[in-house]
């Protein structure tokens, strides 16, 4: 209703990875990746990890998230900005979707923690390179 409202999608709007149904508050940003924006993303992705073969995945994402010294915001991130942080895979990027889906947004970056399979251990590893916000 409300993206009607705005104007509806342009035509190159890549809404794949975008909860439609997420419920947005005052003041909040959402980005819609064109069409050949996620194209350029998958092909910046594809270009790191296989200049990096040889590299075990920890250190993928840590040299992923190295090159984009933006955070990542855990309440609106997709599957693919998920696995890119350290110790999460698409197993637990897929945990964090859902249990966003169910509960709603986090409140603060530790709320992650709530999810299944992510602990101490790993909320340290990747704390620096999130927020809510």
């Amino acid at each position: 209703m409300l993206l009607k409202w705005l104007g509806g999608l342009r035509e190159n709007a890549n809404i794949e990875d975008i909860n439609l149904a997420y419920k947005l508050e005052d003041g909040m940003k959402v980005h819609i990746p064109t069409n050949e924006e996620k194209e350029k993303e998958k092909q910046l992705n594809s270009d790191v990890n296989n200049k990096n073969d040889n590299v075990d995945s920890y250190d993928k994402n840590i040299i992923n998230n190295s090159s984009n010294t933006k955070k990542i915001n855990i309440n609106t991130a997709t599957q693919e900005q998920l696995e890119s942080l350290p110790g999460i895979g698409p197993a637990t990027a897929s945990k964090i979707i859902s249990y966003r889906k169910e509960k709603g947004k986090f409140n603060k970056i530790e709320d992650i923690k709530e999810v299944s399979g992510i602990g101490d251990a790993k909320f340290d590893k990747m704390k620096d390179f999130i927020t809510i916000k």
